[in-house]
């Protein structure tokens, strides 16, 4: 027969192309599980097409049985095909934790039937056939050959499935496409493996295994979807598509009205949908924004937005944190937005305890500063009567020394009190220029004229900033005197800052004194405002310090991230 030769060169071409093929897409990233599975698969490949093609190049009875033995591992290359199939598709039985379940159904039996074939003739056995000389038939009648051939039948249709499933489930996009290939891929070797497998022998037509040709065509399949598809490697356009559908946060790409057109499965999960339920449905309907917030309007105006949280419109009181961006056409013209969700349900939970742990503590602390405040109230007004009268010279620098303890006291209660509001309240968005009007009215300033030039400005901040501008003001007229003017003004850095500087034309600060006056119980008062102002300052990244020259005033400048401000 004309056709021996071809086929019998398939088998050997099938065995040089698969060894080549493997050890190409092993190169390419040895670290990648599916990768090594690749590798593998093909090397069995090769075994198998090796042994097939040395059959068939036999001369006798005795060569043929020898490589017919020799290549009885055959099954563990289905076995290997079908695991690859799942570590590329991503399924969960590939995943380390069922790698015992593959063991037991799949590499197991494949054993078996390895072993089987080695021992015995029971699954196939070497006949002579006129034309052709010694070959190897299938031992129809034999239950073990009909177990290996319903193993089999299971095993490729699992994997065409895994395949077909993964793709049809894919959203657009290049993992899809892939996936596509390789279903394709696997259908042509199911096809000649059954013409030889089950067709031909039907009609008593034996010839070289035709699943090399089949294998063939896969390889062929294979190289094209590495060259066109970036299967097998790592590109950012590859990546970006696998990061897209593995993420944990949900994933929505809306057109302009802000209806859903593509979302991953990580969103439709947060959602509680199935991940084709959600497109042509508008955002707003998962969403419960705040009243008067609107994301695409916010969007549209800043381009971006972030942290923006959100309850979901389901049953499990679910919020979410929102981040979005605009996206424009070619032309520059808005035309949807892209939107990123993070589950942060659990988190607010978390913080709502800590929120009712620290009001509990936070109360016990004012009772108790209540308590000991009456005592000291009431030990002071005893001392002060004491010491006016007492006349007896050797007690009164006692009497003295005990009243400035108490005083002490006093002054530790009130920074307490102070302190204690740091970080209590959640940071917000506070217009600069209002707040600074509320602090100069706050202050007894005769003489002493306060001029202000904030643009329309919000600072993100804690909302005691009001109380730091109060203590600084207040600081400069207590400590600056004699001065006339105090100035306040913005303006923006090169860095992106936001510098707010209030200066004045007072007596200034030494050199040595910039940094000690933020420090506890430093200066000619308290010495507490300054230093409670840095810490309200620092709970939300922003820092004062003072540059002023001694002699010429003193000058604050409060430094504002970029992030941290904005116009209004």
């Amino acid at each position: 027969m004309e056709i021996l030769p071809v086929l019998v060169f398939f088998c050997f071409a099938s065995a040089v192309i698969t060894y080549g093929l493997g050890v190409y897409v092993y190169a390419k990233n040895p670290k990648s599980i599916v990768n090594r599975l690749f590798l593998a698969t093909m090397f069995m490949t090769t075994y198998w097409a090796t042994g097939e093609y040395l059959i068939w190049t036999a001369q006798d009875y005795n060569g043929v049985l020898f490589w017919l033995k020799a290549s009885s591992f055959w099954p563990l290359t289905i076995a290997f095909t079908l695991h690859f199939v799942l570590a590329l598709t991503g399924h969960p039985y590939a995943k380390k934790e069922n790698l015992k379940y593959l063991m037991v159904f799949l590499y197991l039996p494949a054993l078996a039937i390895t072993f089987i074939e080695l021992a015995t003739e029971s699954i196939f056995t070497v006949v002579y056939q006129p034309g052709l000389g010694f070959i190897y038939v299938p031992v129809r009648e034999s239950l073990a050959y009909q177990a290996e051939s319903v193993l089999m039948i299971i095993v490729m249709a699992f994997a065409l499935y895994v395949g077909v499933s993964s793709w049809y489930k894919r959203g657009p996009g290049i993992v899809r496409q892939q996936n596509g290939f390789i279903s394709i891929g696997i259908v042509v070797v199911i096809l000649f493996g059954s013409l030889s497998g089950v067709f031909l022998p039907a009609f008593g037509i034996y010839l070289p295994n035709l699943v090399f040709i089949g294998i063939v065509c896969f390889s062929l399949i294979i190289f094209y979807t590495i060259l066109r598809h970036g299967l097998f490697t790592l590109t950012p356009k590859s990546a970006a598509m696998n990061i897209i559908s593995t993420m944990p946060d949900g994933l929505i790409l809306t057109d302009i009205d802000g209806r859903i057109i593509s979302n991953n499965s990580s969103a439709a999960g947060i959602f509680e949908k199935e991940e084709k339920e959600l497109p042509d449905h508008t955002i707003d309907a998962f969403i419960s924004l705040p009243e008067g917030c609107d994301i695409r309007t916010t969007i549209r105006e800043r381009g971006m937005v972030s942290d923006l949280e959100a309850e979901l419109n389901c049953d499990q009181n679910k919020v979410v944190s929102i981040a979005g961006s605009l996206i424009k056409d070619p032309d520059g013209e808005p035309a949807g937005f892209v939107l990123i969700l993070r589950d942060i349900t659990s988190r607010k939970a978390s913080e709502q305890a800590l929120r009712l742990a620290n009001e509990k503590i936070s109360l016990l602390s004012q009772l108790t500063r209540h308590d000991i405040s009456n005592l000291i109230t009431a030990l002071n007004g005893y001392l002060t009567l004491l010491k006016e009268e007492e006349t007896n010279p050797v007690c009164l620098p006692h009497i003295t020394a005990s009243l400035g303890i108490v005083e002490r006291i006093s002054s530790h209660l009130r920074f307490a009190s102070q302190y204690e509001d740091i970080g209590m309240h959640k940071p917000v968005w506070l217009a600069l220029d209002p707040m600074i009007i509320q602090a100069v009215n706050k202050l007894a300033h005769e003489g002493v004229n306060i001029t202000s030039r904030i643009d329309s400005i919000e600072i993100y901040a804690d909302p005691l900033t009001e109380k730091v501008i109060y203590n600084v003001l207040e600081n400069a007229l207590r400590h600056g005197r004699p001065l006339t003017l105090i100035q306040i003004y913005s303006q923006k850095r090169i860095n992106g800052e936001l510098e707010v500087v209030i200066e004045d034309n007072g007596v200034g600060i030494a050199d040595e004194e910039k940094e000690l006056i933020f420090k506890r119980r430093y200066g000619k008062n308290t010495g507490l405002g300054l230093t409670i102002s840095r810490e309200i300052l620092a709970a939300t990244g922003i820092r004062i310090v003072e540059t002023g020259e001694e002699g010429k005033g003193a000058r604050f400048e409060l430094h504002i991230p970029s992030h941290a401000w904005r116009h209004h």
